[in-house]
């Protein structure tokens, strides 16, 4: 054995030898203390070794409770997937039990993740089990926690109105149980929902109420954090109130710790900066902002409810300077997310109606909206606002209207081309002065197969690859689609995409229901903007109203 190959073979015998004499260690200490070293453990690894030793020590203890504690421990340390079935694991160990704890908090902890993934109904579900599950076993602390997530799915995509109620029972909870673990954090969360809710609702003078109460306990614990992220929520109340110059003072403040927020504080500063430079006049300013939002969305494909009001705002600003393929562009867009997000609303306000019961709650709802509500005055500002976005709403549906029927001439083209196209043969020619006959012969024998088996709709097809699994070069194969197809080789990829994608469409009903970032990848495209995109170049229209006006004709 060589030298090298000796040393490594002492290495890991060593460090095997260390991972079995570190696990039998673990094994000899007591559940609190190993729930004490994953608390402190950092290294991702090594606090997954402590949640595998405490879940093995609970099998053979037979301690469901202990056990599902533990994959919930493995989950906090796993990828979304993994942790998913980690808590799934988790819940069906303790779906009977009557300990405080479970199934309770797995649900909520699913409900988080499921949130991160946006798959909202999914998550609201969670959320609601959760809290049923901690109702039940009497746990406060719980069911704030879910009440919460509840509060939060809602105030996104549900009733804007049920979920300001709900966050004020919750807080009338709070108040009740000032004892409870984490009462400071659920106390602050409770008065940024209300606040928020309020902003929806178009009652900023009742969100500043209770930002102010934040802002309040804050500077009392000395909390500098928290403090410059409630600033920053007084923007946003200022803003509707009319305040622009106080609105922007509050937003730039709480920017400054801008690398610690969430994820959707971003598209959240971005529209209130923008949209506050923009009513003030200086659209110039604002929509580099607002702009700054779409590239989010195009990027992630997260929405938020106040992408419509971006987009109109765009759709407005390039009108004015008359540059109709940017406001079809913006418009497009505007119709498109309103329709997504009014389904995503219905779908989500018929979960919680159906599902969401809060008994012990309800019968002190008269009393505590009485007792909490305020009355607000409509503004005038607010009033011209609305009155403003009805008329740019009825000039933007006259331009959509008059864009659906050339989309409609221009589907009826298409179909007839499809028709006509089953019927039509290829004639090829050979053209010898730069590949031989016999190489341009396989290679078209090699593109009738690589069609036939629908090899296009790999995501990882390229020329290189293709032309390797041709046994030829890459140049020859180039230069025989130019001829042969009149098309360099992406066009001719995406053609036979998009030509797959129209023949499922007018075969297969099922996968019209399908949404287009689903179709777009059944059909091999990255994204569902480049899937559009291709379909739109070669037909002068969009794949969403290919789909509708299939439905339409009932084919």
């Amino acid at each position: 054995m060589k030298p090298i190959f000796t040393i490594l073979f002492i290495l890991s015998f060593i460090v095997g030898k260390s991972q079995t004499s570190s696990q039998d260690t673990l094994q000899t200490k007591s559940y609190n203390s190993l729930l004490l070293l994953f608390n402190n453990t950092r290294d991702t690894t090594k606090a997954k070794q402590i949640a595998r030793v405490y879940i093995e020590k609970s099998r053979i203890e037979n301690d469901s409770n202990k056990m599902a504690l533990g994959y919930v421990k493995m989950a906090q340390k796993s990828k979304r997937r993994k942790a998913l079935k980690y808590l799934d694991t988790s819940i069906t160990l303790t779906k009977k039990s009557k300990h405080i704890n479970f199934p309770a908090l797995a649900y909520i902890n699913k409900s988080h993740l499921l949130y991160e993934k946006e798959e909202y109904e999914k998550s609201l579900q969670s959320a609601i089990l959760g809290y049923q599950s901690s109702n039940k076993n009497n746990n406060i602390d719980q069911q704030i926690t879910a009440l919460h997530q509840i509060i939060r799915i809602n105030e996104l995509w549900g009733d804007y109105s049920k979920a300001l109620e709900t966050s004020l029972l919750t807080y009338k909870l709070l108040n009740a149980n000032p004892e409870i673990e984490h009462y400071s954090e659920h106390y602050l969360y409770s008065l940024e929902d209300i606040g928020k809710c309020y902003i929806r609702l178009k009652k900023p003078d009742s969100a500043l109420v209770y930002y102010n109460l934040a802002i309040e306990k804050t500077l009392k614990v000395k909390d500098s954090f928290t403090y410059l992220a409630f600033v920053s929520r007084t923007g946003s109340a200022l803003y509707a109130k009319g305040n622009y110059n106080d609105a922007l003072d509050s937003l730039q403040k709480g920017d400054k710790n801008r690398a610690l927020y969430n994820n959707s504080y971003l598209p959240y500063f971005y529209y209130y900066v923008g949209s506050t430079y923009y009513n003030q006049g200086n659209k110039e300013r604002g929509v580099p902002y607002l702009m700054k939002i779409d590239s989010i969305y195009e990027a992630k494909h997260v929405l938020n409810p106040e992408l419509p009001f971006v987009y109109d705002k765009l759709v407005s600003y390039y009108r004015d300077k008359n540059e109709k393929e940017k406001q079809l562009e913006y418009l497009y867009k505007l119709v498109q997310v309103v329709r997504i997000i009014d389904a995503k609303r219905v779908n989500i306000k018929a979960k919680t109606e159906k599902e969401y019961l809060i008994p012990k709650l309800l019968e002190e709802k008269e009393e505590l909206i009485e007792e909490l509500n305020e009355k607000n005055k409509t503004s005038t500002l607010t009033t011209w606002w609305i009155l403003g976005f009805l008329s740019i709403s009825i000039i933007a549906l006259f331009y959509y209207f008059r864009r659906q029927q050339q989309f409609k001439k221009r589907f009826e083209n298409l179909i007839a081309n499809q028709e006509k196209a089953k019927t039509k043969t290829s004639k090829l020619e050979t053209d010898s002065s730069v590949i031989s006959g016999v190489v341009i012969e396989d290679i078209l024998k090699q593109l009738d197969l690589f069609e036939s088996k629908n090899e296009f709709l790999s995501k990882d097809v390229s020329l290189n690859e293709v032309a390797k699994s041709f046994e030829t070069n890459s140049t020859y194969l180039s230069k025989v689609i130019n001829l042969k197809k009149d098309k360099n080789f992406s066009q001719y990829i995406n053609d036979l995409r998009i030509d797959f994608a129209i023949k499922e469409l007018e075969a297969n009903k099922k996968f019209r229901r399908y949404t287009i970032k689903a179709i777009a990848n059944d059909c091999g495209f990255k994204s569902s903007e480049s899937f559009s995109k291709a379909f739109y170049k070669k037909f002068g229209i969009y794949p969403s109203y290919f789909v509708k006006q299939l439905e339409i004709k009932g084919k």
